[in-house]
């Protein structure tokens, strides 16, 4: 289960749920490089026109390749949320609980959030060292501090409150969970399309698709999942695109 004591619930999804720049040289009309293939594919079943050749890797592999293309993707922008089912006692049927979501601009270690769980609020900005967060009286009352509901917190590194939220506010770590402990296939480019949709699950019985790029590196799109504890969804865009981080930071000012 997701929630304020624990964000692994979203791992119940496999959480336990940089794309080919042309050349573009002042006074240079080369066309761009076809893509390269990635480590271990078989060359002579690869042609760079049909995309990066993520679909003719294995499982591990093209895990290997989607994880390293975040961790070199550079800030992103991740939206999204995840609803959790609850089982009241053994002999009920499970009903829908809970709805985490999450508006997250960055990368890990410099980020602006929002998460909204139940009736808890926090916002956070990480930057330059600091983390700033301020809460609303629910999530304040979970950290044991109702005094500090809708006050701004500044804590240099890392504030341990927020562990509780891991891993949402690291790119890859969310993109590594999506992924654990489940088998993935990739499936063939089909039509004009400009995404990859890699199947999440084990044998006989998907869990969820992640769309990726399907030209340059495999960069996640979006991600929608559903299994016995949940189902939610999260997208990812503006890779490369740096927040606002003053401004961000102006609106958090510390004590």
């Amino acid at each position: 289960m997701i929630g304020p004591a624990t964000v692994r619930p979203v791992r119940g999804l496999g959480i336990a749920l940089a794309a080919l720049s042309a050349v573009a040289l002042a006074g240079c009309s080369s066309p761009p490089p076809a893509p390269s293939a990635p480590p271990g594919i078989d060359l002579e079943q690869f042609d760079g026109a049909d995309g990066n050749g993520l679909w003719l890797l294995g499982g591990d592999a093209a895990e290997r390749e989607i994880l390293d293309a975040v961790r070199a993707g550079g800030p992103v922008r991740i939206t999204g949320s995840f609803t959790e089912l609850v089982q009241p006692d053994p002999e009920s049927e499970p009903v829908r609980g809970r709805t985490v979501t999450v508006d997250f601009h960055g990368r890990a270690d410099a980020f602006t959030a929002g998460v909204a769980a139940g009736d808890q609020q926090l916002t956070v900005v990480v930057d330059d060292g600091t983390t700033r967060v301020r809460g609303n009286a629910a999530f304040a009352a979970t950290v044991g501090a109702p005094e500090l509901a809708e006050v701004v917190t500044c804590t240099v590194g890392n504030d341990p409150t927020l562990e509780r939220w891991s891993p949402l506010f690291s790119p890859a770590a969310l993109v590594e969970d999506l992924l654990a402990h489940v088998e993935l296939g990739v499936a063939p480019p089909d039509g004009e399309g400009d995404t990859l949709e890699v199947v999440v699950g084990t044998e006989g019985s998907p869990l969820g698709v992640l769309a990726v790029e399907r030209f340059g590196a495999p960069l996640p799109r979006a991600f929608t999942a559903a299994d016995a504890s949940g189902d939610g969804s999260f997208a990812f865009a503006e890779w490369g695109v740096a927040p606002d981080l003053d401004a961000a930071a102006a609106a958090l000012p510390c004590p």
